[in-house]
């Protein structure tokens, strides 16, 4: 069946370049929880053709050169045509300003395995909750960021994302130092370095970019405690009015230092500018927007669809994501959605899940080459009572469990899923 933006495909006619926005099944069905990919190799059709016999390929979001194969022509499809070529013109010209931004791109793999850098990442991670505390005394006293001291800390959690970034990813997400707004900050730092490692920026840029966002929401310590990480969701409006000082605050806090990096500076600036100019402080467009600025947009965005909302649950990391890609039409840049997608992966480190079995588990490290089978912690049994002690398991090299079947994850949870604490299990 073929409409004016999808055509159906038989997997064996696939070819890179296709954008499939559809399979013959649902997608919770297969290894893709996150729905749509572009096909990049011989791998993903290979994958494809092990779930499906047909699948849906949008041709606006497909490569020009495969969407041109593709596109119908009649007179009502040729000016569709057009205007579709158009959009991806403009795509293209956003691709390529942002190829052009990121030049001399490395290459990380791991150094050591997830379990080996947790000492070193713990130690990171205590660090920067005891510069964020100090820095917090400062801001009261009306002093100066010790920014040569961020510096410092930032550099050893990015040593440590850079030699495996999941050891940081799941601390982050699973240790808690009691205070919201030091986690949050830490949170963001760690998110963004390993969003700057899956893209391959230098250690000195990764640097920078974790360094904007340990300081990214430093504003909101002079704002009152009550609504300092209180959700957009649940503001009024004079506390939104409010809430939205803390770039200004940020930017005058970090204004006092003389040796702050300018990109720092447009993180803490821009992380709430969207690309079609409705964001705010200054309501910038996406030509003015930094890249840095965008990736820490993205951060912020992800992190507060994910927290645990009082009274409601929050969103599963899927749901998040998706929300993330239905905002990358207008707000968010669609290229860098993209790459955090792929950075954090299905079921990013520390997010709770089900597996076949019924048992909920958390996810503890990727394995890279397959991403829908990491490494889990089981903490519950199927009727979701914890065991006493949590079972760890490779779901990639694990043996099939009772009846022969092998172990997979059957879909992500939201965060407090069945009133499971996770961070009780902070290893």
């Amino acid at each position: 069946m073929v409409n004016k933006k999808t055509i159906e495909v038989s997997v064996n006619d696939l070819q890179c370049g296709m954008y499939v926005s559809e399979l013959d099944r649902p997608w919770l069905e297969t290894p893709y929880l996150i729905q749509g990919i572009l096909i990049q190799s011989q791998e993903d059709i290979d994958l494809l053709k092990r779930y499906c016999i047909h699948v849906h390929i949008d041709i606006d979001r497909s490569e020009p050169f495969v969407a041109r194969q593709l596109t119908p022509h009649t007179a009502s499809d040729i000016a569709l045509s057009i205007y579709s070529e158009n959009d991806k013109l403009k795509s293209a010209k956003e691709h390529e300003a942002l190829s052009t931004f990121f030049q001399h791109l490395e290459t990380y793999t791991d150094a050591c395995t997830a379990k080996e850098e947790t000492p070193a990442a713990t130690k990171a991670y205590n660090i920067a909750s005891t510069l964020f505390s100090d820095i917090n005394i400062n801001i009261e006293r009306n002093l100066k960021v010790d920014i040569r001291a961020a510096h410092e800390v930032v550099d050893t959690l990015c040593a440590s994302v850079v030699r495996n970034p999941d050891a940081a990813l799941l601390l982050a997400q699973l240790k808690t130092t009691g205070k919201e707004l030091y986690d949050n900050a830490i949170k963001t730092s760690v998110h963004l370095l390993a969003f700057g490692r899956h893209i391959g920026l230098p250690r000195k840029e990764l640097s920078i970019l974790g360094l904007g966002g340990l300081l990214m929401d430093i504003g909101k310590l002079r704002l009152p405690k009550d609504i300092q990480t209180k959700s957009s969701l649940f503001l009024k409006p004079a506390e939104r009015k409010l809430i939205k000082q803390h770039v200004c605050y940020g930017e005058e806090i970090i204004a006092q230092s003389t040796d702050i990096p300018e990109e720092v500076s447009k993180i803490i600036a821009q992380h709430h500018e969207r690309e079609n100019g409705r964001g705010y402080p200054h309501g910038l467009y996406a030509n003015k927007l930094h890249a840095y600025g965008r990736m820490a947009a993205i951060v912020d965005c992800y992190e507060e669809l994910i927290a645990p909302q009082p009274g409601m649950p929050s969103l599963r990391p899927f749901q998040a994501l998706k929300e993330l890609r239905d905002n990358s039409n207008s707000g968010l840049n669609y290229t860098l959605v993209e790459q955090f997608t792929q950075c954090i992966g299905m079921f990013p480190v520390g997010s709770l899940v089900e597996l076949n079995t019924g048992e909920v588990a958390i996810v503890l490290t990727h394995n890279r080459t397959q991403r829908f089978l990491p490494s889990v912690m089981i903490i519950c049994d199927a009727q979701k009572k914890p065991y006493d002690t949590p079972i760890t398991l490779d779901l990639r090299t694990t043996a099939p469990g009772p009846g022969g079947v092998q172990y997979t994850i059957t879909r992500d949870l939201p965060q407090g899923a069945y009133g499971i604490d996770a961070k009780q299990y902070y290893l």
